[in-house]
């Protein structure tokens, strides 16, 4: 178990994340032994409803029937549930029927969805497999376009075709991973790293360890910093790199080299001023009334 110390800052927390400036579509990438998105958005609708008094939530359903979400957060009139998961099998349907309760008639979705509503949809990975990915795609595309803010789970594990670059699909990312202790104290603890990319430019991330009440929902975290990659370099900076050749001198090598006169450096001339030495060769006609004539000025 562990506990959380100091203040969070809540312009950066997980809590707050979907209350930032840009957040228009965030994806929620959970895996098999970290299923806890569903926990997670719960806890968003209490931030927003807190914010937002009016707010609409419209949770569509593809990979879980209705009475999956009987939590009394759901009960609200703020909270509309569409299921497109559960078919009633008893009625004889064929496939032509089932598109015409909209199960895979996701135009219809799309022109009746309020606008102003934050739209929840669990989940894309079942989506995909409903309508393939591109028809899925194109959904999302429109719908985080219409709506003030879509809220998408991801399943990354349930798949073995998954979504290429799924963290560079909506403003905002959220990779949750399982922590050690996963229940303690009547909390749900699991780990999440999120990416958001700012509205003026520049990208926001994070890791933080997330404490979830399994009654209330509420939403604490923890922030993680983030360590340098180990490295001999950064643990010991005495440690030297290590070349093909031997680039360092010893005692001895230096002392010779100290010793070593330059023939630049030596000083033959003691009063200080400048003299040229000309030594005539063989070949040169030297003439002292026109020393340049065999330059043929």
């Amino acid at each position: 178990m562990f506990k959380f110390q100091g203040a969070i800052n809540t312009m950066t927390s997980i809590k707050t994340l979907p209350l930032l400036e840009g957040t228009k579509l965030i994806v929620l990438d959970e895996g098999v032994n970290a299923m806890y998105a569903r926990k997670l958005v719960t806890g968003w609708i209490q931030v927003l409803k807190e914010k937002d008094p009016n707010c609409i939530f419209n949770l569509l359903l593809f990979s879980n029937p209705k009475s999956s979400y009987q939590c009394e957060y759901f009960a609200s009139n703020n909270v509309n549930i569409f299921d497109y998961y559960t078919v009633n099998v008893n009625n004889g349907l064929d496939i032509s029927a089932i598109s015409d309760k909209d199960f895979y008639n996701l135009k219809h979705i799309l022109k009746t969805i309020d606008t102003k509503s934050t739209v929840v949809i669990d989940c894309l990975t079942s989506l995909i497999l409903f309508v393939g990915l591109s028809r899925a795609m194109w959904f999302l595309q429109k719908l985080s376009k219409d709506v003030r803010q879509v809220i998408c789970i991801y399943r990354r594990d349930f798949v073995q075709d998954k979504v290429p670059y799924i963290e560079t699909l909506g403003s905002t990312y959220v990779k949750i991973q399982k922590f050690s202790s996963m229940i303690a104290n009547n909390n749900t603890n699991y780990i999440v790293e999120f990416m958001h990319r700012k509205v003026g430019g520049g990208i926001l991330k994070q890791q933080e360890i997330v404490s979830q009440n399994s009654t209330s929902y509420e939403i604490e975290s923890k922030k993680l910093e983030q360590s340098k990659k180990s490295h001999p370099v950064y643990e010991n900076p005495k440690l030297k790199i290590e070349s093909s050749f031997r680039i360092e001198i010893n005692e001895n090598e230096m002392k010779q080299r100290k010793e070593v006169v330059l023939p630049y450096t030596a000083n033959t001339n003691t009063t200080n001023t400048s003299r040229i030495h000309y030594h005539p060769e063989d070949i040169d006609d030297f003439d002292e009334e026109d020393p340049d004539d065999d330059l043929c000025f």
